[in-house]
């Protein structure tokens, strides 16, 4: 057999001797082989930078991350269909004013609403005006938002946080009322430790405010839509987390 011509076979017969052709290319072949060397390194180089700049965006984008059957928002694992059978749309990160990340907050709603959702913003002339977040958070469906937090928080200053900001905008009896139930879940002198889960979930006029096996609930159809208020509404508590729930709307509208 010619050893200068590639062979399905490793070896060939030259005067009676075994020779290794594969070997004898190499050798004969050293600037072929670093050439292939180096191509096949830049090219598993780009496959992992395309990833991490794909990755980058879509945490800039405030876009979940799919992650098996959960989705990654600002590096928390958020569930993509959660008890009842709700369904994450989207979330964000709520930050101090010195830019310290405080919670992430994933907004969840039952598959009628996320249709909703979804359907609202299909057509290209779509307008994102805050009637649209006005009747999202006002709506019927069954919805949640979870806070997943990113560090160790006083429970009296979170607690100062939310029920300052409704208190702005419900009813004292009702302010008052949801005030009562989020103190039973976080007590006044206690910590939250940082990765501590609390829910709070909208039935029925019903809010139920949970973490862990605690739970607290309070039957006020005003509350829900102060809460998803809250964070969708015009002022938002943060932006991080509005922008984070369109951006997650408008992801699976064009999925």
């Amino acid at each position: 057999q010619n050893i200068n011509q590639k062979t399905i076979s490793t070896t060939a017969m030259c005067n009676g001797e075994s020779i290794d052709v594969e070997s004898q290319e190499r050798k004969a072949n050293p600037i072929e082989e670093k050439y292939f060397s180096a191509s096949r390194v830049l090219f598993l180089g780009g496959i992992m930078y395309t990833v991490f700049i794909i990755g980058l965006a879509m945490r800039s984008l405030n876009i979940p991350a799919l992650v098996g059957g959960s989705v990654e928002i600002d590096g928390l694992s958020f569930p993509i269909e959660a008890s009842r059978g709700l369904q994450i749309v989207g979330g964000g990160t709520r930050k101090k004013f010195t830019g310290g990340k405080v919670y992430t907050a994933g907004i969840y709603f039952d598959k009628e609403g996320t249709g909703s959702i979804v359907s609202a913003l299909e057509p290209e002339e779509a307008a994102l005006d805050q009637d649209f977040f006005d009747e999202v958070a006002s709506s019927s469906s069954s919805k949640a938002i979870v806070l997943k937090f990113q560090q160790d928080v006083k429970a009296a200053v979170v607690a100062k946080d939310v029920t300052g900001a409704l208190s702005k905008i419900l009813e004292e009896t009702s302010s008052d009322q949801f005030s009562k139930a989020l103190g039973e879940i976080i007590p006044a002198g206690t910590d939250i430790p940082a990765l501590t889960e609390i829910s709070i979930l909208c039935e029925e006029g019903t809010v139920t405010i949970k973490k862990g096996e605690a739970s607290s609930s309070v039957m006020d159809e005003a509350i829900c839509p102060a809460i998803f208020g809250l964070y969708l509404g015009k002022s938002p508590v943060s932006k991080d987390i509005k922008d984070g729930f369109v951006s997650g709307a408008l992801s699976k509208a064009t999925t």
